[in-house]
This record gives C-alpha cells, sequence and structure tokens, in this order.
C-alpha cells in the first residue's frame, strides 16, 4: 500500500508466516487503518471498496506527499498458480511541467507471477501481462479467475465491520441475489426459461390455429364448417352445367376444323402449280453461269496432268538447298576439328610438365608412413587412455544419476509433506471439468490448428516470394558471368598462341600449328599464359557456379510454389473456429488450472505413510551420493595420468594428424594426386591421338559433300526440261497452269455442280406438267371465310371449356379448404392434449405451486440448506448447544417468504426465534457461523473457488468472557479449530482479550504523520 488511508508511505504485509500459524490477528487502535486493510485488498482485487457506499476517491492518504502517487498491488495464490495485481485510483499530483495540478485516472494491472519467487516479485518485475491499464479487462479476469465478485467476496471471505451480519438478517430476494452468484444454479433457471417459452409458444400455436381457422371460413364466405359443407353442393351442381355446354362447343369447333382442313388441301395444288413454274424460269437464268463452270472445269483438269512433274521439281530444288547446307556444315565440323587438334597438342604439353610433380610425392608419402608407425606403437597407451576416459565417465553418470535420485526423493518427501493437509480437500466438479476440458482442447486445438494453417499459407506466399527474387538476382548473374568467361578464354588462346609464334616461328620453317612455310600474320597476344589459364578456369568456375545457383532458385521457386498450393489447400480444408486461439487457451487454463486445485484425492495416513518411506530412502540416497563423490574424484586423477603418457608417446606427431583416421586422410590425399598426374598425362596423349584421327575424318567428309552438291544440280535441271514438255503436251503456259492449278481442288464440286443443274432441269419439268393436270377443272376455294368461321367455333369452344374448368377449382377449392380445416381442427386437439402438461409444469416451475417458489430458488435452497448445516456445525459450539438454524418454508409474522427465510431454535425454550430477537452477542455468533458455513459449501461445490484464508473485521467486543470463560472463548476455540484442519483466518479487533489469545498477525501503529504496519510473534 502507498499513500493509502492512514499510511502516507509504503506499507508491505507479508501474510505468509501468519496463515501459517493458522488464526492469526490485525490489531490496532480505533481509527489507526486496521479496516483500510481490508479496503485495500478490495480495491486491489475489484477496484472498490471493502464496503459500498466508500468512494475510491476518498482512499487517497491525506499524511502523503503530493507527488507520491496512491497505489495497491496485491500478491496472491490460486492453487498452483501465482497472481500479481496493481491498481491506482483516481488522484490528482502535480503537473510534471508548469504549475497547478492534473487528474490521474484510474488504472489496473494483472500479472501471471507463477515462474518468479514470491520474494523477487516487485512492481518492476511483475510476471507475464495478462491485462493492464484497462480497469475493466482486469474486473473482467479476475471475476473468472476468483470465481466470485465483490459482493461474494464481503460475505464469504472478507467479512468487513459492520456488514458480514447483513447476509444473517437479509430477506429472501437478497439471499437469492447473493447465492445465485455463488453457486451454479443457471441450469435450472435455463430449464424454467426454456418450458415458460415452449408452453407461451405452444398457446399461442392452439390460440392461433382457431383464429386462423375463423378467418379462413370468413375469407371464404363462409360462417361454420356446415355452411362450407352446403356451399360444396352448390358448386357441384353449377360444374355440371357448364360441362354440358362445353361439350356442344366441342362438336360445333370439329366440324368447322374439317370443312377447313379440305379447301386447303385444293388450295395447296394450286400453290404447287405456281411454284413448279417460277422453278423452271430460275433454271433459265442459271445456264449462262453454268457454262462458265464447265470452262474452268476443263482448264483445271489439264493443270492437274502437269501437276506431279511440278511436285518433283520441287523436291529436287530442296535436296540442292540440303546438299548445299550439308557442304557448309561439313566444312564447319572440320574446321572445328582442326581447332581441337591444336587445343588438345597444348593440353599433352602441359600433362607432361605436371607429371614432373610425382617425385615429390612419393616422398610425402613415405613420411605419412612414418608417422603411422609412430601412433601405431602407442595404440596400448591410447587404449588405457581410454579405459580410464569410459571409467570417468561411468562414475560422472553414477553420482549424477545418485545426486539425482538425492534431489528427487528431496523434493518428494517434501512434497509429500505438503500433500497431506491438501489431501483431505475433497472436489464435486471433477467429472464436469474433465468433461469440459475435453472440449476446451478440442476448441483449442482445431483454433491453434486453423491459425497455425493461417500463419503458414502467409509464411508460403513469403517464401514464394522470397524465391523468386532470388532466382532473379541468380539469373541476372549468368550472362556477365558468361561473357567473362569468354572473353578471358580468347586472352588465354591468344596468349598462348604469341608464345608458340614467338619461340617457334623461323621464315623458310614449317609453322608447329598450322604447318605453313609463310607467316604473313603471327599471332599477338598479352600476358602471361599460365596467369590467363588460371583466371580463365576461375571464370568458367565462376560461370559454372552461378548456372548452378540459377538452376536450384528455379527449383526453389517450384518448390515453394508447390508448398504454398497445398498450404492453401491444408487450409481451404479447416472450418473457421468458433473462439480465437488465445480464448481457447484461456479456457483451457482455466480448466486445468481447476483440475490442478483438485489434485489428486489420496487418504492422509497413506501419504503420511509414502512420506515416511521418502524419508528413508532420502537417508540412503545421501549415503550412496557421497560415496560416488569419491569414486568420482579419483577416477579424474586416473584419467589424468593415462592422458599425459599417450601425449609423451607421440610427440613426433603433428596434432592437426593425431585425430583418428587423419594420417590416412593424408596418405589418401597424396596417392589420390600421384594418380591424378598419372591419368591425366594418359588421358592428355590418348585425347591427342582422337583428335588428329577426327581432323581427318572430317576432311574427307567435305569432300564427300562436294561431289553430292553438283549431282544434284544435274537431277534439278533434267526436271525443270520433263515439266516445260508437259505443259506443251496440255496446251497450257505457265500463267493457264497456275491458274488451273488453284482450281484443282474444287474438280468435284464443278462437275457435281453440273450434274445437278442438268437433273434439277428435268425434275422441274416433270413437276410442272404434273401441277397443271391436278387443277384442271377444280375451283379455288375462299379459305379467308372457312378461316374465320373456324376461329369463332374454336373461341366459343374455348369460353365454354374454361366456364367448365372454373366452376371445377372453386368446388375443389371449397373441398380443400374443408378438408384442411378438419386437419387443422384434429391437430389443435391433440396440441391441447399433448401440451397441457407442459404448461402445468412450467407454471409451476414459474412459481405457480403451494409453496410459490420458483424453480432455481428452490434449488438455491437446496444449498442452501447445505449452509445452514455446516453453520450449525460453528453455530452449535460457539452457543454451547443451545442455538441451531432453520429454514422457514412458511409465513411468519404476516410477511410473504420466498422459501430462504432462516429462524434459530431455541434448545432451552424448544421454540424457534425470530434472528431479529438475538442479542448483539448472539447475532454476531451467528452472523459469523453463517459466514464461516457459507465458505465451506461454497469451496465444496464450486471447483473453481478457493477459500484458504477469510477475514473477520470486528464484532468481538460484542461477547461476555465470564472471566475468561465465556462466549468469546468459544468462538476462538471454533475458529482454532477451522485453522487446524482447512484454511487460516484472520481477525480484526481492538479487544484485549482477543490479542492475548491470539498473538500471531500485525499491530497497526497510528503516528502524527499516519499509521505503519508491524509484525506480531507468538
Amino acid at each position: 500500500m502507498t499513500a493509502f488511508g492512514p499510511y502516507a508511505g509504503t506499507e508491505v504485509v507479508d501474510f505468509r508466516e501468519a496463515t501459517d500459524a493458522g488464526l492469526f490477528g490485525i490489531y490496532g487502535a480505533t481509527g489507526s487503518g486496521k479496516s483500510s486493510i481490508f479496503n485495500a485488498m478490495t480495491f486491489a482485487l475489484f477496484g472498490v471498496g471493502a464496503k459500498p457506499e466508500q468512494s475510491i476517491a476518498t482512499m487517497r492518504s491525506g499524511h502523503a506527499d503530493a507527488d507520491r502517487l496512491t497505489e495497491v498491488s496485491l500478491l496472491f495464490e490460486l492453487g498452483d498458480k501465482r497472481y500479481f495485481v496493481r491498481r491506482q485510483p483516481d488522484q490528482s499530483r502535480p503537473k510534471m511541467r508548469g504549475e497547478g495540478e492534473t487528474t490521474s485516472t484510474h488504472k489496473a494491472w494483472l500479472f501471471d507471477a507463477t515462474a518468479i519467487p514470491v520474494d523477487d516479485v516487485t512492481t518492476d518485475n511483475c510476471g507475464v501481462v495478462l491485462a493492464e491499464t484497462k480497469v475493466g479487462e482486469v474486473l473482467k479476469l479476475v471475476r473468472e479467475l476468483l470465481g466470485y465478485g465483490v459482493e461474494q467476496f464481503r460475505q464469504i471471505v472478507l467479512l468487513p465491520q459492520g456488514r458480514f451480519e447483513r447476509f444473517l438478517i437479509a430477506d429472501s430476494n437478497q439471499r437469492v441475489e447473493i447465492l445465485r452468484e455463488l453457486f451454479d444454479v443457471s441450469i435450472y433457471r435455463n430449464i424454467a426459461a426454456k418450458m415458460k417459452i415452449d408452453a407461451a409458444a405452444a398457446k399461442r400455436d392452439f390460440d392461433d390455429g382457431h383464429r386462423l381457422i375463423a378467418q379462413r371460413l370468413t375469407d371464404a364466405g363462409f360462417a361454420s364448417t356446415d355452411d362450407l359443407a352446403a356451399g360444396i353442393i352448390a358448386a357441384a351442381e353449377t360444374a355440371q352445367a357448364r360441362h354440358d355446354e362445353a361439350t356442344a362447343a366441342e362438336g360445333a369447333a370439329r366440324s368447322a376444323e374439317q370443312a377447313y382442313l379440305a379447301a386447303e388441301t385444293v388450295e395447296g395444288r394450286f400453290k404447287a402449280a405456281e411454284q413448279a413454274a417460277r422453278r423452271k424460269l430460275d433454271l433459265v437464268d442459271e445456264r449462262q453461269e453454268i457454262e462458265g463452270i464447265q470452262g474452268v472445269l476443263t482448264r483445271a483438269e489439264k493443270a492437274q496432268r502437269a501437276v506431279d512433274l511440278a511436285s518433283r521439281l520441287t523436291e529436287l530444288d530442296a535436296a540442292r538447298v540440303t546438299a548445299v547446307k550439308s557442304e557448309k556444315d561439313a566444312r564447319t565440323v572440320a574446321e572445328t576439328a582442326d581447332r581441337q587438334h591444336v587445343i588438345c597438342e597444348e593440353a599433352a604439353t602441359i600433362a607432361r610438365s605436371n607429371a614432373e610433380q610425382l617425385d615429390g610425392l612419393s616422398a610425402q608419402m613415405a613420411e605419412v608412413k612414418r608417422r603411422k608407425d609412430l601412433l601405431t606403437g602407442a595404440a596400448d597407451l591410447k587404449e588405457q587412455w581410454s579405459a580410464r576416459q569410459s571409467d570417468l565417465d561411468g562414475a560422472e553418470k553414477a553420482f549424477d544419476r545418485l545426486e539425482g535420485e538425492r534431489v528427487r526423493l528431496d523434493a518428494l518427501h517434501a512434497r509429500l509433506s505438503d500433500e497431506v493437509e491438501s489431501a483431505r480437500k475433497a472436489t464435486l466438479k471433477q467429472s464436469e471439468l474433465k468433461a469440459q476440458l475435453v472440449n476446451a482442447t478440442a476448441e483449442h486445438a482445431a483454433a491453434k490448428a486453423y491459425d497455425a494453417a493461417d500463419r503458414k499459407v502467409v509464411a508460403a506466399r513469403n517464401g514464394v516470394e522470397k524465391a523468386k527474387k532470388a532466382r532473379d538476382a541468380a539469373t541476372s548473374e549468368v550472362e556477365p558471368l558468361r561473357k567473362g568467361a569468354t572473353a578471358a578464354e580468347r586472352a588465354f588462346i591468344d596468349a598462348q598462341a604469341q608464345v608458340l609464334a614467338s619461340m617457334h616461328l623461323t621464315d623458310g620453317a614449317p609453322c608447329p600449328v598450322c604447318g605453313s612455310a609463310e607467316h604473313p600474320s603471327p599471332a599477338h597476344g598479352e600476358g602471361d599464359p599460365r596467369a590467363l589459364e588460371t583466371e580463365m578456369r576461375a571464370a568458367r568456375e565462376r560461370l559454372d557456379g552461378a548456372v548452378r545457383t540459377a538452376d536450384l532458385a528455379e527449383a526453389a521457386v517450384r518448390t515453394a510454389e508447390a508448398t504454398l498450393e497445398e498450404r492453401v489447400a491444408e487450409f481451404a480444408a479447416l472450418t473457421e473456429p468458433r473462439s480465437s486461439v488465445a480464448d481457447g487457451a484461456s479456457a483451457v487454463a482455466r480448466l486445468q488450472g481447476g483440475l490442478g486445485v483438485l489434485g489428486e484425492i489420496a487418504a492422509p495416513a497413506e501419504l503420511e505413510q509414502q512420506a515416511a518411506q521418502a524419508k528413508a530412502l532420502l537417508s540412503t540416497a545421501v549415503a550412496e551420493a557421497e560415496k560416488a563423490r569419491e569414486i568420482l574424484q579419483k577416477a579424474r586423477t586416473e584419467e589424468a595420468v593415462a592422458a599425459r603418457s599417450y601425449d609423451d608417446a607421440i610427440a613426433g606427431v603433428p596434432g592437426a594428424l593425431r585425430a583418428e583416421g587423419a594420417l590416412e586422410r593424408e596418405g589418401t590425399a597424396i596417392a589420390s594426386s600421384i594418380k591424378a598426374l598419372r591419368e591425366a598425362l594418359a588421358g592428355a596423349e590418348e585425347a591427342l591421338r582422337n583428335a588428329a584421327t577426327a581432323r581427318d575424318i572430317t576432311a574427307a567428309k567435305v569432300l564427300g559433300a562436294i561431289d553430292a552438291v553438283a549431282q544434284v544440280e544435274i537431277e534439278v535441271e533434267k526436271g525443270r526440261l520433263a515439266f516445260e514438255a508437259r505443259l506443251a503436251e496440255v496446251g497450257l503456259d505457265e500463267t493457264a497452269y497456275e491458274l488451273g492449278c488453284v482450281e484443282v481442288p474444287q474438280i468435284a464440286a464443278h462437275a457435281e455442280r453440273i450434274r445437278a443443274y442438268r437433273n434439277d432441269v428435268a425434275i422441274a419439268e416433270a413437276q410442272a406438267t404434273a401441277a397443271a393436270e391436278a387443277i384442271r377443272d377444280v375451283e379455288r376455294p375462299d379459305l379467308a371465310a372457312l378461316d374465320v368461321a373456324r376461329d369463332g367455333a374454336r373461341v366459343e369452344c374455348l369460353r365454354t371449356r374454361k366456364a367448365a374448368a372454373d366452376a371445377d377449382a372453386a368446388r375443389k377449392v371449397l373441398d380443400d379448404l374443408l378438408s384442411s380445416l378438419r386437419d387443422q381442427l384434429e391437430r389443435l386437439v391433440k396440441l391441447e392434449e399433448e401440451t397441457g402438461p407442459l404448461r402445468g409444469l412450467a407454471d409451476a416451475f414459474a412459481g405457480d405451486n403451494l409453496m410459490r417458489t420458483p424453480l432455481e430458488t428452490f434449488a438455491i435452497g437446496a444449498m442452501f440448506d447445505h449452509v445452514l448445516d455446516a453453520a450449525n456445525l460453528r453455530l452449535d459450539p460457539m452457543t454451547g448447544g443451545r442455538y441451531r438454524f432453520e429454514r422457514d418454508l412458511q409465513a411468519i409474522g404476516g410477511r410473504t417468504k420466498r422459501g430462504l427465510d432462516i429462524r434459530v431454535h431455541d434448545i432451552q425454550t424448544g421454540r424457534p426465534r425470530e434472528i431479529s430477537t438475538l442479542s448483539g452477542g448472539e447475532t454476531f455468533i451467528a452472523a459469523l457461523s453463517l459466514a464461516l458455513g457459507l465458505s465451506d459449501i461454497v469451496e465444496m461445490s464450486h471447483g473453481r473457488i478457493r477459500l484458504d484464508t477469510i477475514f473477520i473485521d470486528e464484532g468481538f467486543g460484542s461477547l461476555d468472557t465470564e472471566n475468561d470463560s465465556g462466549t468469546l472463548d468459544l468462538v476462538l476455540q471454533v475458529l482454532q479449530e477451522i485453522v487446524g484442519r482447512n484454511r487460516a483466518v484472520g481477525l480484526i479487533s481492538h479487544v484485549p482479550l482477543v490479542q492475548q489469545a491470539v498473538p500471531n498477525g500485525f499491530s497497526i501503529v497510528k503516528g502524527m504523520g499516519g499509521s505503519r504496519v508491524e509484525r506480531r510473534a507468538a
């Protein structure tokens, strides 16, 4: 507490030793600040004071310096978790700049401090942030962790001065509100609400059904179902009359249709004769076009006779082009073979020069063999050293194992000792919590999988972009390196040629490269050929590396894209969870915390036996660990001696070659170098021979290609002469031939067109003759008049049919309405029978019963019976067996009760008494008993709520002592029994006898500059 209430500075109240003592007190003069500690605890948790009427604006200390902020922090434990909460109320403080004051708003923080030792927790070392700054968020999390709110805190944990008796004298409504928060009876409230809704829905269905029936009859124009039945009979008679009229109209329509069809047949003959005449005229107009097609057909047939020779000439031209290209290719290959022969000669020269290194490498091989002999001679010492190392490793493992066993047994003994007391606490919610945990775990896993899949998709997209950038960067480096490698190779060849020219060219003597005795243009180059060769090889290596990198980068892009597709498919296959990962983790953590609080339920005697066994095993483990420590020290000494002996024996071998296989690798490398040099020399000689052979073969191929070109030229000329002769034979020049070739694909189509025309002329002649014969001596009918008569008959037929159909539909509508109404009436009768019990039960659950008690209040009353039983266990010894609580389910004093009124049964009078008739001391005892009983039942019935410590503020002054043997002693004796079993109790009092009876705790010392807190010891 800092600048809080009467405390001007910072006061730290450490309850650990006090709660370990079980029963402790907080003492001090009136107004010293005892109750302010309660205020501070309540404010830290819930942001309000211990009394509802106290404003947080009044909590700041009037003794504090203006620049010291009021703040309260509370470190508390729930099961195996530890939490740290801080709060600062609304307060005024000096401005940071300038003069005057500014207002700091209410702030709050909540931390998980489980991982931090208690003594290390400070405002700067608070643990993991659960919520900060936002007051509402902190309050919500605190309520979820504790399982209750401030009102319940004031009733079962913190019994403040002048207020903890209110639960005793509260009416039923007030008790229901308090107990509703403490005991989860929402299932009964939900059941009653659900049944009320269902009953109301059933009644609405019944009433709506009858209203709907009446409305449908009214809409149809009937007063009842009997009127509806009479209307159906009248509608049937009307429908029959309409059907008779429709039958007569259908006969007249058929006669009119037959007359029209006969006239239509005759009219068709006249139209056929007119059409045949028009067809003959059309064919006469087409005759000129057909004659033109005949001329085109003749020219195309002549051109077709020369097509084969034209195709042969085209093939010969293509063969000539191919032969010329083959000659050019053969010359190119021959030039390449000449250049390769020169390169192989140079490579053979270099290989012969490198072979001179073989003697030096043989000497190095001999030195390797000598060093191997040294290591072989020291093998025994190495084995001894290895054995000592194994002994040392075994000794260290044995010591670690025994020391770990000692630590484990020590922790086991301590843990079992702590569990002896906590094992007595049972749980009623274990199965429920486990079921909830299974669901919460599944939802959390689904949320994590969904979130992980989303992150994988994002990561995969980023991977694709990164891979593409790397690919583009790698690809951009290839071309510059390729140009550099080409330039380095050209420089090396020029320099090598310049060396040969300067060393071996002599006037009149043959050139060592081309063999010519004339040297008009000797090669020129710059630089050292060996250095340029090294640069050329390095450039080639850089180019090869860049190409490999680009290929790998392209493969990486494809892999990344495939991974992205997989991630997207995996994400699409998931269903979006109903809660987030954080919410799911919070739910799982909360349920696991509840199960962790429950622990494993075992008998205390069994745990005490296990603790004794653990203590015996611990003594044995301590002795064995000490013995192992001695063995370990001896093993370390022997290992150091063996290591020194081995190092002296192999001093002649360099340190880098002492490792296992180092000399073998050295020898292998030297042997590989010798082999490589020899193989390089043989390979160069072989390559030179092969290059000479290839040069001779390609030269022969060039001569063959030249002969092939000459032969194909002769064949082309023969083909051209044959084609020209064929054109003269068929009577076409080249222009006419080309036009005829275009029409060759249409020869069949033109011939078919001419044949079809001749056929159409014959058919038209025949049709015209037949049509003229069919209408000879026949009068042409008046189709328009007959069509009008037919349409009139059709209209009348349709009208009568529609009238009959409408009459049938009207009758069917009435039939369907009557059937539907009868079904609806039957359903309503069945609904009345089925929902009657439901509505009766819903009314009873809502409070319409003999006791006028709703179901939820009845369930709360059942829990309240347990509270009274537990309270009587406290009240009986405190009052010497005189009083017991009992429920009053009837009306007392003319007041209407809801089932949660209580009274006390006086054993001395044998009659019940109202709470209001008790004396001040008796009222205090009754209220204290009821509060303690309520705390017991809340903790037993609610797995999340732990009440390891409760506080009682004042009230002891109303108890008589009767020479130190009165009611006060009985109350303190009962409280002492409570703390001996399952919890600690803190008393706030100024009564001297209480201080004498309970010396443990704290004293509040009041001074001019404010109060301070001091520890008290027994």
